[in-house]
């Protein structure tokens, strides 16, 4: 046999590597005592933060909602509006899980749960740096490595962005007539990726490369990537059906603002993430909702839905993020008390940069 023929030896698989700057924070094991007091001292941290962001919002609009109609007309609107909210948030959760699994090996349904809810509650926190650190150790500690975690955030906010906007032309075309024509390009992009699922892999990698952040060793596949795309816009359409009732409370033609309120919702909620540097997109949103229902509603009243919308939207997170929470914990621990139940392997060390995970 000629040296030419002989094969090339087989190339080791390398993780990829973490760069200098998110080496600033090492994230080390620590004794269990003091694991349990620091996460006993987060959880009552999240917990207050909760209580301090519902005790400043505006539940007087609540009582301006009953002076509308019927109490009971009410009570069934509002709770309509509340379930709608919970489960357009339970597809966006499903959508994240879909890229969280493509991209690594399995992680058991309770820890996925655990991972996404910790981190959507740590928002409340104030300051980037609790959450960040909680959710790098959640998910760690539950076999995520950092990389596969920005990389999903990246997949994900990515899709959130190009299917907010899609949705969004609902309301755009009713507020700005032929000059919603931008929005269009969202939609564009949206069909590019169901065609071409791979290019929103090649972006968001190239994104993190730019940031200097980790990416995962595994892509999303094509199926992924359009199964993550389905979930989120029917995350959207779902979430802002809640609007809906709320604008119907306050006199808005149920017709004519049904495809208007989930437009709206969808593209002031969007608006407001990409002002990154507004906390949750506060003012930004109410601000984009009134202008939009400003066209079914006078103007005060559209202000009512808007700041009602804001009330719904936090009480539904919190609902659902406290029960998916309790379940989790539950499942979790009953597995491991559970005779011939397999140990959770350990989770690999983690790094992370605290100026700029998310």
């Amino acid at each position: 046999m000629s040296a030419s023929s002989v094969p090339p030896p087989a190339r080791r698989f390398r993780p990829p590597r973490i760069p200098g700057p998110l080496r600033r924070l090492r994230l080390p094991r620590l004794p269990r005592p003091l694991k349990r007091a620091l996460i006993a001292a987060f959880a009552l941290a999240v917990a207050g933060a909760i209580a301090l962001t519902l005790s400043r919002l505006d539940w007087g609009v609540v009582g301006v909602l009953f002076t509308r109609r019927d109490p009971a007309q009410i009570t069934l609107l509002l709770a309509g509006a509340l379930v709608a909210s919970m489960a357009g948030l339970s597809f966006g959760f499903l959508a994240w899980r879909v890229v969280l699994l493509e991209i690594g090996p399995p992680v058991s349904e309770p820890r996925v749960v655990r991972i996404f809810f910790v981190g959507f509650l740590s928002k409340y926190v104030p300051g980037r740096v609790p959450g960040i650190i909680a959710i790098t150790k959640v998910a760690t500690a539950n076999g995520v490595t950092f990389a596969r975690l920005i990389s999903t955030a990246a997949v994900v906010m990515s899709l959130v962005l190009l299917s907010g906007f899609t949705v969004g032309l609902l309301a755009g075309v009713q507020m700005l007539g032929a000059q919603a024509a931008w929005l269009a390009g969202a939609a564009v992009l949206i069909v590019v990726v169901l065609v071409r699922p791979q290019l929103i892999n090649h972006g968001s990698a190239l994104l993190l490369r730019l940031l200097r952040r980790p990416t995962a060793a595994k892509a999303a596949s094509v199926r992924g990537v359009r199964l993550a795309v389905g979930w989120q816009s029917l995350s959207w359409v779902v979430t802002g059906l809640h609007l809906w009732p709320l604008a119907i409370a306050m006199g808005a033609p149920a017709a004519r603002s049904l495809a208007l309120c989930v437009g709206a919702f969808t593209l002031a909620t969007t608006i407001g993430i990409a002002a990154v540097f507004i906390p949750d997109g506060i003012g930004v949103r109410e601000a984009v909702l009134t202008a939009a229902l400003s066209v079914v509603l006078p103007a005060p009243a559209a202000a009512v839905v808007a700041v009602a919308s804001r009330l719904v939207s936090t009480v539904s997170e919190v609902l659902l993020g406290a029960a998916a929470l309790a379940v989790a914990e539950y499942l979790i621990r009953r597995g491991r008390a559970a005779p011939g139940h397999p140990a959770q392997p350990p989770a690999p060390q983690a790094t992370a940069s605290i100026d700029g995970a998310t």
